[in-house]
């Protein structure tokens, strides 16, 4: 388990959205490689320092996927047909008068409308599409849309700010738990899976299902206490 979460690790540093401060950049370098090389470091120890440096570039990697999709949705279909072999673009002209759409495509939904080999080519198409995606948006935040990509970053640095005071809470919630352990491991279970979710070790953390478990939380350690 540690290798496969060293290896996210991995291509997180390769992938890191611009404008990350270079300290950050540095101490990621140094550390992976500390984790690669140290046969003594264990599970816990990688998890934590994926959760350390998650945190410290998650309002960068929000900002720049909510970029990057956007872009997605004005020029995937454009840049698309720009690699779609000529033989394929009939095929594909067939399937939108059925009624599909290139984000069918991208989704994987429509794999019995086209032969295997067909198939096979528009995934690599959509690799390549992929690609210049998102090199088209590491150009245009740090160009014509950095105001909007920094914008951004403070944002979703705010929105970082609250998850982390509500996790606290939620720690405090868990250890003030004396009466019911098993309640105080289930929240102390879902911070992890949320801290999991800001460092892609897991699913995405919404700001909305952290103060949605606040909430619950408190109504049930409320409500076990009523009827203790």
């Amino acid at each position: 388990m540690s290798k496969y979460t060293i290896t996210i690790f991995q291509q997180i540093y390769n992938q890191l959205p611009p404008l990350v401060p270079e300290q950050i950049k540095e101490e990621m370098k140094h550390v992976l490689e500390h984790l690669q090389n140290d046969l003594t470091v264990t599970i816990d120890d990688v998890d934590e320092t994926m959760i350390v440096f998650g945190k410290q570039i998650w309002a960068y990697w929000k900002a720049f996927q909510e970029l990057l999709d956007l872009h997605e949705g004005e020029l995937g279909e454009k840049f698309f047909l720009g690699h779609l072999p000529r033989e394929l673009k009939a095929r594909y002209k067939q399937f939108k008068e059925h009624g599909g759409t290139y984000f069918d495509v991208y989704s994987g939904s429509p794999r019995s409308f086209f032969t295997m080999e067909e198939w096979q080519t528009l995934t690599g198409v959509l690799v390549e599409v992929d690609n210049d995606i998102r090199n088209y948006t590491r150009q245009a935040v740090l160009s014509t849309e950095k105001n909007k990509y920094e914008e951004l970053i403070i944002n979703f640095q705010t929105i970082l700010d609250d998850i982390e005071k509500r996790l606290i809470s939620l720690r405090q919630i868990a250890d003030d738990e004396q009466e019911h352990p098993q309640l105080a491991d289930e929240i102390r279970e879902q911070v992890r899976a949320f801290e999991f979710g800001l460092c892609l070790l897991g699913p995405h953390t919404k700001h909305e299902d952290v103060i949605n478990a606040e909430s619950f939380f408190q109504e049930r350690k409320a409500y076990k206490k009523l009827h203790r």
